[in-house]
């Protein structure tokens, strides 16, 4: 069994755009996508576009302020990126969606970072219904159009609303449930965020894996921008991580991005749990191991049952799992393998690894003596190592 996520890696070049969408656009069917004007290339050699899709129906008029305040932070936080990142350029588009197509339209789309204003009240004007099927079809279509040939763009989009579809007229929901289908497998990452509405079975239903739920009160809208600006600092930071590692093939590029999907909106915790008994589709279970690859025991035969280890392979990523031999002579054989295990998981920023005490099981070895082992992992945040561990560390 081949784990889906064994990457190898590369990067090309892109360019970009800045345009207007005339409001009569919005009616058109799925099919008639019109691709942006394009502007000057950017001198970086990737690309990364923040699609926010902002509900602008009338029942978002009691926080206004809050919206243009969080969104604001939030063309902040993309700033900061584009400055910590030299091979990355950012564009962003704000699509405002309701029943009126006078109002549903971009307050700025595909523009340089650089470029974007802060939006103001004069600029978002809740009113209308709410054609999310639309709002959503439209502007995803809109950019894939544009850049569908960029194998260096990365995509994330932010779909914020506080009622459920109402009004939409050219999409429907599993058009959009397809859509957002075929473009995660090209590497696209879709959140969704919702009040008065159960967020977590509308994302789900569109096939979105990472929502929020928050309460339409100056505080709730306070505390859901604060995540989602903290959430964005860490795709950004993935992307940049991502970017050193250099992907062979487009293939492996998109496979990687596309477990950005899970848990976008969840800060890692570097404790690993005492029972792991489930992981999601970007986590894997790190066990002790011996060369033969005979799970037979604690870790390692959950590891076998569970995760996808296979019987016969000792050492490596395999299904969800991640094989240390422990078995084969003193602290100092592990090593090796523990620093693979590290360099491994630094390449692999998608991903989130969770260390169990390997070796202080059936090999008989101590926490004091392979805590050390782990030193190089403190500094990776994806690597999760037991409670035990750290307190060795950490001394």
């Amino acid at each position: 069994m081949k784990f889906p996520f064994d990457f190898k890696f590369k990067s090309q070049e892109k360019t970009t755009v800045v345009s207007e969408v005339k409001k009569e656009e919005m009616a058109k069917v799925p099919t008639e996508a019109k691709e942006p004007a394009m502007s000057s290339k950017s001198t970086k050699p990737n690309s990364c576009y923040n699609l926010i899709i902002l509900d602008e129906s009338g029942s978002m008029a009691c926080v206004a302020a809050q919206t243009i305040n969080g969104c604001n932070e939030t063309l902040t936080t993309i700033r900061k990126a584009e400055s910590e990142d030299a091979l990355t350029q950012n564009y962003v588009s704000i699509f405002c969606f309701d029943s009126d197509l006078k109002h549903s339209r971009y307050i700025v789309e595909n523009t340089a970072i650089e470029k974007v204003e802060f939006i103001t009240e004069e600029d978002y004007q809740p009113g209308g219904c709410t054609p999310l099927n639309d709002a959503i079809g439209h502007t995803c279509t809109r950019l894939h159009t544009l850049i569908k040939n960029d194998n260096s763009a990365s995509v994330v989009v932010t779909i914020i609303t506080d009622g459920e579809e109402n009004s939409s007229t050219r999409y429907s929901h599993s058009q959009v449930k397809q859509l957002i289908e075929r473009l995660k497998e090209e590497g696209w990452v879709f959140t969704f965020i919702g009040a008065n509405i159960d967020a977590k079975a509308t994302a789900m239903s569109f096939s979105i894996e990472s929502s929020f739920q928050f309460v339409q009160t100056e505080e709730g809208m306070n505390k859901m921008w604060e995540l989602e600006r903290k959430s964005r600092e860490r795709y950004h930071e993935n992307l940049r991580r991502m970017k050193g590692a250099n992907y062979e093939s487009d293939d492996e590029r998109r496979r990687a991005m596309r477990m950005l999907n899970s848990g976008y909106f969840e800060e890692f915790s570097r404790i690993t749990p005492r029972n792991v008994s489930q992981l999601k589709g970007n986590e894997v279970f790190v066990f002790g191991s011996n060369l033969a690859g005979q799970h037979m025991g604690g870790a390692a035969r959950v590891a076998s049952s569970r995760f996808g280890a296979v019987f016969g392979q000792g050492v490596g990523l395999q299904g969800q799992s991640y094989a240390i031999p422990t078995m084969q002579g003193g602290v100092e054989t592990i090593k090796p393998y523990v620093d693979e295990f590290a360099k491994f998981a630094d390449a692999h920023p998608e991903l989130n690894f969770f260390v169990t005490r390997i070796g202080c099981g059936i090999a008989g070895f101590s926490d004091e003596e392979i805590a050390p082992l782990f030193a190089g992992c403190t500094s990776l945040p994806n690597v999760a190592l037991p409670q035990s561990f750290w307190n060795v560390l950490k001394k």
